[in-house]
Formats: C-alpha cells, sequence, structure tokens
C-alpha cells in the first residue's frame, strides 16, 4: 500500500500531464499567488504560520478545493510537513484569497535544527501545494514557494540591578528599586507592562504592576526605576533586621508583557537569591 507522502509523489506526473493536457487545447488553467504571510497563536511555545493564496478560477464552473500539502525548511533541514483538507469552492470565473495555516511548534523545530537557539530568528523556504479538482482532468496541484523568517522567542532576563534604601526606621523604609530588563532575543521588543511581586527575608514587601514604555534592543538591556513603601509593621520582624544590614535573602518573579515585530507575548520570570542593599 503507498504510504500519504508516496501517493502525493506519484500523482505529481499525472498532475502534470493534466495541466500540459488543458495547455495542449488551449485551456487557461487555474493560478495561485501567495499574496501574504501572518503570524497567528504566537506564544513562547509556537506560532501559525497564515499563508493568503489567492486563487483565479478561469472556468464557468465552480471549481472546489480539494487538499493542501507543506513542506517548511531552514538551511536545506525539512521541520514541518503535513496536509489537510479544504472546504469551498472558487467561484466560476472569479478569484478567492484562501488562508493555508502551518502551525509550529518550538521544542520539536529545535530538536531537528542543529545550532537554533531560543532568542533566533530562522530563515525558511516553504513549498506549498495547493490542490483543486478541475473540471475534465480531476486533481490539479498549484504549486507555491516562498523564503520568510520566523522567530524562536526567549525569555527576556528580568532582575534587580539595585535596590537602595532611604529613611529606614522601626515602621519601615522607603527606597529605589532598579528593575534590569535585558533582551535576550535577536528582535527587539517593547515592555508593556511589568507585574512583580518581591519578597526579602521570606516576607512580602511590595507587589505591583507597572506600564513604562521601555524599548530594548537586541543583545541590549532597559532599565526601569520603581519606588518602594515598606512596612515593617506589616512585614514582621525579620525584614526590618533585613534593611538595617546590607543584604538580605530576596525572591522576585513575575509576568512580562511586551509587544515584538511578530505580535505581542507574554513571559513570566522568578529570580532568587541574595540581593545587596545600598543607602
Amino acid at each position: 500500500m503507498l504510504t500519504r507522502r508516496r501517493l502525493v509523489s506519484a500523482l505529481a506526473p499525472a498532475t502534470l500531464a493534466g495541466c500540459d493536457l488543458l495547455r495542449s487545447l488551449g485551456a487557461t488553467t487555474p493560478t495561485a499567488r501567495l499574496t501574504g504571510i501572518r503570524f497567528s497563536d504566537f506564544s513562547l511555545a509556537s506560532l501559525t504560520l497564515l499563508f493568503d493564496v489567492d486563487v483565479r478560477n478561469p472556468y464557468q464552473v465552480a471549481l472546489p478545493l480539494v487538499n493542501i500539502d507543506y513542506a517548511i525548511a531552514s538551511g536545506g533541514q525539512r521541520f514541518l510537513t503535513g496536509e489537510a483538507p479544504l472546504q469551498g469552492a472558487i467561484p466560476a470565473g472569479g478569484s478567492q484569497v484562501v488562508t493555508l495555516p502551518a502551525s509550529i511548534v518550538f521544542v520539536e523545530m529545535l530538536r531537528i535544527l542543529q545550532g537554533v537557539a531560543p532568542g533566533a530568528v530562522v530563515p525558511y523556504h516553504t513549498s506549498l501545494g495547493l490542490s483543486v479538482n478541475a473540471p475534465a482532468v480531476g486533481t490539479l496541484r498549484l504549486p507555491i514557494e516562498k523564503d520568510g523568517q520566523l522567530p524562536v522567542p526567549a525569555v527576556p532576563d528580568v532582575d534587580i540591578a539595585s535596590l537602595k534604601w532611604s529613611n529606614v526606621s522601626l515602621g519601615g523604609a522607603t527606597g529605589e528599586m532598579l528593575v534590569r530588563i535585558g533582551n535576550t532575543n535577536q528582535f527587539p521588543i517593547d515592555l508593556v507592562t511589568l507585574d512583580y511581586g518581591l519578597q526579602l527575608a521570606g516576607a512580602q514587601v511590595a507587589r505591583s504592576s507597572i506600564g513604562t514604555p521601555v524599548n530594548v534592543q537586541p543583545g541590549a538591556a532597559g532599565d526601569i526605576a520603581i519606588s518602594l513603601a515598606v512596612s515593617t509593621l506589616n512585614a514582621g520582624v525579620a525584614v526590618f533586621r533585613a534593611l538595617q544590614g546590607d543584604s538580605a535573602p530576596y525572591a522576585f518573579s513575575g509576568t512580562l508583557a511586551f509587544n515584538t515585530p511578530f505580535g505581542p507575548l507574554q513571559a513570566p520570570w522568578a529570580k532568587a537569591g541574595t540581593l545587596s542593599f545600598s543607602r
């Protein structure tokens, strides 16, 4: 029994023969033209490539769609193949844009593409085949080739660059925390919101959300200054003792929302260790 891939290969000569037959009879064949590529469902785990294809039907009857097959490769390494049935038909003597999706899971792609790591922008070549049911001929495959780039996003590096206290007293302290956001991607990011929580000496001392716009270029870092007001009455004795010292155990975590050239993303982060203070 022929496998699906072998079956497609076996039908290719027949498809070409059908096109040649139509040309020899002076008949115009259907055409497919790629008009755009879009990204959808973009996340840290996956994205969907949407290929917008303009299909033109020269016949005086509707042209039923059959299926789509695709293969996507980078550097000669094929990392995604598939096919799917299509519904509908192209109206007689008209044209219609058909959107063809291809979903990419980054973990599976990175398993195949050696030397590619999160944060990269990967060049790719895609081969699409849109099959239609042509009258008197049968199935015709309309081929499309296209090059492009797709991102493999990495979580930006978020941490506390410095923490300076002032007005330390029995009741608490005020200070300024400098949060550093390092862009670990090969594309720029624009901070939208930063939701964060800060623990010192095991106690929660701050939790908030800020929306300071920050643009961070690839491989660079951007800083955000955040004012803090800590009540030792609420935080406890351990925090009061920590504020009197030069350092304390800390835990810093939250969610970063940012825009990219490929679409918006959200990324969680968490850091912990010992944080030094200044005054």
